[in-house]
C-alpha cells in the first residue's frame, strides 16, 4: 500500500485502499496488444512446471505477455490470480494482504474486504501458515501471477514468496516476472525439472509481430530493408518499437532514415534517463557510463577500465537489475548492453565528460591491444580521436588484420588519407584485397603510393633494415599478385621464386600463397607435374592459419589444376567440399564461393552432369566478377553458353559470351576474351556461317602464319585459345592441311604436359578436320584413342558436343566395334547410349558408310544457303527465286556441293553435310 494513503481523507480511506488493491489484484487489459501466438505455445508447453521464470530488462512485454496468459487460462476455465508489486510491498504484510486478496479473488471475490483487515495481525511463520492453508483450500489446478517481483528483493516478502514455492501443493504453478535475474533462489526447482523460463531473446519481437503491431499504429509502408533496420536496430525490443511507431506515425519521412533516428530521439533518450538510469545508484550509474563505451565487456576489462576490482559484482548487479546487460555466450565471460541503452549511455558521457570520454577509449584500445585483439583496440583508439595510435596499432597488427577480418578494408578507410599514406604496410595489405576484387586501376595507384613512401623512408634512413627489406618484400608480394590476375605468369614465377627463396620472415598466408601462385602459374604453363608436391607446401603453412577464406582461395586454384592434369575425381572431391565449407563460413551465393562453384559446374557439365551444373550457374553466375581469378569466369560464361546451345537457344548462347567479352574489355582479360572468341567461331562454324568466322578472324588479327600459334616453350593457356581460335578460321577458309597440322603439333605438346582436357580438344579437333580431308579411318583412331584418354575422368560432353559429324561416325563405327581395354569399353557403350538416347539426333537417319573422300574446298556461302534450302525441303526453282537465279545455276552450284561433300543423291546431301559438321 501506497505510503500517501496514511494522510488521505479517512472517509475516503477505505474506498481508496479497496481500488488500488483492486487494481493490483487484476492484470491489464489485452484488448489490442499483438497476439504473440509464439509465445503462447512455448508456455503452453511448459506442462507441469511449478514455476515460470519471465525475465527481461523493462519494455520486452513481460507483464501484457503474463497478463495474455492469465486472460486465456480464465476464458478456459481454469484458475488464475493475479498480483502486481511495488515498492510497498517489501513490507511483509502488506505483501501477505495483497497475496491473499489475489488467492481469494481468483474463488470468491467477497472474502476480498474480510482479508484486506488481518493485514499486520500475524508474523512471518503464522502469515504462511495461514496462506498455505488457504491454497490448499483452494480447487486446483491454480496459476498465481506476481508481476515485477524484483520490487521484493532483499526483503522479508521475497524470503515469504520463495517459502511458499518451495512449499507448494500438487497442482499450484507460480508465474513470476523479473526485470533482470530472479532476486530469489530456485536452484532446488531447477535441479528437479521444475522451472520453466523465458527469456529477452524469448520475448523479442519478430519481425512478423514487428510489422503487425506498426500495422496498429498506421505504419504501413514497410518493406524488408524497413523491417531488417528495425530488428538491428532495436532487436526486437518491444517498448523501442512502441516509440518508434509513435515517432514514425507523427513523421512519416523518418522511414528514410531508419538506421539513425531510433538513438537521436529525445523519447527513448527519456525513457532511458528516467526509468533506468536515473533509478540507479551513483556506482552502478558511473560503472554503467564508463562501460558503455565498450562494443563488449568482460570482468578483467571493466576492472581495468575503471581502475578497480569490482567488476564482477558490478555486472552482476547490473545483470540482476535488468539494465539491458546481455549475455554474449553461455559462459558468461562476455556481455554486452542494447545497441540503443549503449548508445544513449556513450552520448550521455560524450556530452557531459568528453574528456573522460576519450580517456576511457584510449584505456580499452590499450587493454584490447595487450590482450590480442587488435580491431577493437583500433577502434577505441578512433573513438579517443587518435588516429594515429589506429594506424600504429593497424601498422603493427596489420597482416594478422587483413588475414582475418572481412571488414578490415572497410577499417583502413577512416584513416585519414594522409596518415594512411604514411604507413605502406597497410597501403599494401589493402592492395592485395583490391586485387582479388579486380580493382585493377586503384590497385596500380595503391602499390606507387607504398612504392614513393618506401623509398622515401630508404632515403630517411628512418626504419631498420629488417623492416626496409619486409616491406620491400611486400611490395614485391603485392606486384607478383598483380601480376598474376593480369595473367604475366612469366612475371609470378620469378618473382614466387624470389620470395620464396628471400622472404623468410612472410607471414604464413604470403608463404602459403606463394605456393599456391606457383601451382596456378604450373596450370597456365601446362606444368602439371609438381602440383601436388607445391600443393603440399601451401597446406603447411595454410595449417597455422585461422583464415578459412585463404584456404578457399587456394583450393579455387587447386582443384581447376587438378583437372586439367585429368585427376577429375580427386578434383570433383575436393572441390565439392570446398563449396560445402565455402558456404557454411561465407555464405550461399558469396563471391568467394562463386570462385569455386564456377570450376565445379565446369566439371560437372564435362562429366555430363548437366542438372549439378545447371544449379551451380544458377546460384553463382551473378557473382561471377566478384572476387578471385579470371578462369572461374572463363568456366563460368562458356558453360553457361554451352548448356544454352544443348537447350537449342543459340540467342541465349551467344549473349553469354557478348557478356563474357564486354568483361573481358572492362577489365583487359585477354585471355577470357580469346577463349570466348573461340567458343563463338567453334559454333558459328556448327551453323555453318563461315564468312561470320572468317570475318571475325580478321577482325582478330587471326589470319597470321601457323608459326606465329604453334605451341612453345613457355605457352600458356592464353596461347592455346589462340590457336583454337586461329584453327577454326583456317577450316573455315579451307586451309585444311595447315589447321591439321597445327593442331598435331599442339595435341602433341598437351600429351607430353599430360594435360589430358586439351589432349581430348585437339584430339577431336584432328579428327574432325582429318574426316573433312577424308580420311575416315584416321579420325575414327584418333576418336578411339580419344575415349581411351576420356574413360578415366569421365569426360563425356567432349564428345557429345562435337554434334552430327561425331556422332554419325561413333555410331556407324562402335556398334559393332570392341575398344581396346574394359574401361574404355564400358565408356563407349555409355558414350553410344547417351548418344542414342539424345533426342535432337535420334530421328536422323543413318546414311550408309561411304568410301573416304576428301572435301575439295569448303563451301562458300552461297553453297551453303543453297544447302539449308535443299535441307528444309526447297526446289531448285523455289531456291533460284529466293537468291535471284536461274534454275540452271541452283543446279550447277549442287553439282558443286555433291562434289565437295562426297556425295550424289539430293536426298542425302543435307545428312552428310551434318555428318561432316558443316551443317547443325
Amino acid at each position: 500500500m501506497s505510503r500517501a494513503l496514511l494522510h488521505a481523507d479517512s472517509s475516503n480511506h477505505d474506498a481508496i485502499q479497496v481500488f488500488l488493491l483492486g487494481s493490483r489484484l487484476q492484470p491489464p487489459e489485452t484488448t489490442g496488444v499483438i497476439c504473440r501466438s509464439r509465445l503462447a505455445k512455448r508456455f503452453g508447453d511448459s506442462g507441469d512446471a511449478v514455476l515460470a521464470l519471465i525475465q527481461s530488462p523493462p519494455g520486452y512485454g513481460k507483464t501484457c505477455f503474463m497478463a495474455q496468459q492469465y486472460h486465456s487460462l480464465r476464458q478456459h476455465h481454469h484458475r488464475a490470480a493475479w498480483l502486481s508489486l511495488d515498492a510497498d510491498c517489501r513490507d511483509l504484510p502488506i505483501f501477505i494482504a495483497h497475496l491473499k486478496g489475489a488467492l481469494e479473488l481468483a474463488e470468491t471475490p467477497e472474502l476480498l474486504i474480510e482479508q484486506l483487515s488481518r493485514i499486520g495481525e500475524e508474523n512471518l511463520q503464522q502469515a504462511f501458515s495461514s496462506t498455505i492453508r488457504l491454497i490448499r483450500s483452494q480447487p486446483t489446478p491454480l496459476y498465481v501471477f506476481v508481476d515485477d517481483v524484483h520490487h521484493l528483493a532483499g526483503s522479508d516478502s521475497v524470503r515469504a514468496l520463495s517459502m511458499l514455492v518451495d512449499h507448494a501443493p500438487p497442482g499450484l504453478h507460480f508465474i513470476l516476472s523479473f526485470r533482470g535475474e530472479p532476486c530469489m533462489s530456485v536452484a532446488r526447482q531447477r535441479m528437479h525439472g521444475q522451472v520453466y523460463d523465458v527469456g529477452s531473446r524469448d520475448l523479442k519481437f519478430t519481425q512478423p509481430e514487428t510489422a503487425k503491431l506498426m500495422e496498429r499504429h498506421g505504419i504501413a509502408q514497410l518493406d524488408q530493408a524497413h523491417l531488417d533496420i528495425l530488428e538491428t536496430r532495436l532487436e526486437g525490443w518491444a517498448g523501442g518499437l512502441k516509440l518508434a511507431a509513435m515517432l514514425l506515425q507523427r513523421d512519416p519521412d523518418l522511414l528514410e532514415n531508419l538506421a539513425n533516428f531510433t538513438g537521436e530521439r529525445r523519447q527513448f533518450a527519456d525513457f532511458f534517463l528516467q526509468d533506468v538510469l536515473s533509478r540507479q545508484t551513483q556506482s552502478i550509474q558511473n560503472f554503467l557510463l564508463q562501460s558503455a563505451i565498450l562494443d563488449r565487456l568482460s570482468i578483467p576489462l571493466c576492472n581495468f577500465l575503471t581502475s578497480s576490482n569490482d567488476g564482477l559484482e558490478l555486472l552482476r548487479e547490473c545483470e540482476t537489475k535488468g539494465l539491458f546487460l546481455l549475455p554474449m555466450d553461455d559462459e558468461q565471460r562476455w556481455y554486452r548492453y542494447h545497441p540503443l541503452f549503449a548508445e544513449f549511455l556513450r552520448r550521455h558521457l560524450r556530452e557531459s565528460n568528453p574528456s573522460q570520454f576519450e580517456q576511457l577509449n584510449r584505456r580499452a584500445s590499450d587493454w584490447f591491444a595487450d590482450n590480442g585483439h587488435y580491431v577493437e583496440a583500433f577502434n577505441h583508439a578512433l573513438s579517443a580521436g587518435d588516429a594515429m595510435r589506429a594506424a600504429e596499432i593497424m601498422d603493427a597488427h596489420c597482416d594478422f588484420i587483413f588475414g582475418n577480418e572481412s571488414t578490415a578494408d572497410l577499417l583502413a578507410e577512416k584513416l585519414p588519407k594522409h596518415i594512411l599514406e604514411r604507413f605502406p604496410r597497410i597501403v599494401l595489405a589493402q592492395t592485395w584485397r583490391l586485387l582479388m576484387g579486380w580493382h585493377f586501376e586503384t590497385s596500380k595507384k595503391q602499390l606507387e603510393v607504398a612504392r614513393q613512401r618506401i623509398q622515401q623512408l630508404k632515403t630517411e634512413d628512418s626504419v631498420s633494415e629488417s623492416e626496409l627489406t619486409s616491406l620491400t618484400h611486400h611490395l614485391l608480394h603485392r606486384e607478383m599478385m598483380f601480376a598474376l590476375t593480369s595473367d604475366e605468369m612469366q612475371k609470378v614465377e620469378e618473382l614466387a621464386r624470389t620470395l620464396i627463396d628471400e622472404f623468410d620472415d612472410a607471414p604464413p598466408l604470403v608463404r602459403a600463397s606463394l605456393y599456391s601462385a606457383l601451382i596456378y602459374t604450373r596450370r597456365e604453363h601446362y606444368k602439371l607435374g609438381d602440383i601436388e608436391r607445391l600443393n603440399t607446401q601451401a597446406t603447411e603453412f595454410l595449417k597455422c592459419l585461422d583464415n578459412p577464406a585463404g584456404k578457399l582461395a587456394h583450393q579455387a586454384i587447386l582443384g581447376p589444376s587438378r583437372f586439367v592434369a585429368g585427376r577429375v575425381h580427386v578434383a570433383l572431391q575436393s572441390m565439392t567440399d570446398t563449396l560445402k565449407q565455402a558456404e557454411r563460413i561465407v555464405g550461399k551465393g558469396s563471391p568467394l564461393a562463386a570462385a569455386v562453384a564456377m570450376h565445379l559446374a565446369k566439371i560437372h557439365y564435362e562429366r555430363d552432369e548437366l542438372p549439378q551444373a545447371r544449379k551451380l550457374l544458377e546460384d553463382y553466375l551473378p557473382q561471377i566478377h566478384g572476387l578471385g581469378f579470371v578462369d572461374q569466369a572463363i568456366a563460368g560464361w562458356l558453360t553457361r553458353a554451352r548448356l544454352s546451345m544443348i537447350d537449342g537457344d543459340a540467342a541465349t548462347a551467344f549473349q553469354m559470351l557478348d557478356e563474357a567479352d564486354i568483361f573481358a574489355q572492362k577489365h583487359n582479360f585477354e585471355r577470357l576474351r580469346l577463349f570466348s572468341l573461340a567458343e563463338r567461331l567453334k559454333w558459328l562454324l556448327r551453323q555453318g556461317n563461315t564468312d561470320a568466322v572468317i570475318k571475325l578472324g580478321r577482325k582478330h588479327e587471326l589470319r597470321v602464319p601457323a608459326s606465329q600459334v604453334a605451341p612453345h616453350h613457355s605457352i600458356t593457356t592464353r596461347d592455346e585459345a589462340r590457336a583454337l581460335a586461329w584453327v577454326r578460321v583456317a577450316q573455315a577458309e579451307d586451309r585444311l592441311p595447315e589447321a591439321l597440322n597445327l593442331a598435331k603439333q599442339w595435341h602433341r605438346y598437351m600429351s607430353s604436359a599430360d594435360a589430358i582436357r586439351s589432349v581430348l580438344r585437339w584430339d577431336l579437333i584432328i579428327a574432325h578436320l582429318s574426316l573433312l580431308a577424308g580420311d575416315q579411318r584416321a579420325a575414327l583412331r584418333i576418336v578411339r584413342r580419344a575415349m581411351f584418354q576420356a574413360a578415366p575422368g569421365g569426360f563425356i560432353r567432349v564428345f557429345l558436343d562435337e554434334g552430327a559429324w561425331l556422332h554419325n561416325l561413333l555410331r556407324e563405327q562402335l556398334q559393332n566395334t570392341q575398344v581396346d581395354g574394359e574401361q574404355t569399353d564400358a565408356f563407349a557403350a555409355e558414350l553410344l547410349k547417351r548418344l542414342q538416347t539424345d533426342k535432337t539426333l535420334a530421328a536422323k537417319p543413318i546414311l550408309p558408310p561411304q568410301e573416304p573422300v576428301a572435301i575439295a574446298g569448303s563451301l562458300n556461302s552461297r553453297e551453303l544457303d543453297i544447302l539449308k534450302m535443299v535441307a528444309v525441303g526447297m526446289l531448285n526453282r523455289e531456291i533460284g527465286t529466293k537468291l535471284g537465279m536461274t534454275e540452271g545455276s541452283v543446279k550447277w552450284y549442287l553439282q558443286q556441293i555433291y562434289d565437295k561433300i562426297g556425295i550424289r543423291r539430293r536426298s542425302q546431301a543435307a545428312e552428310r553435310a551434318r555428318q561432316l559438321g558443316i551443317l547443325r
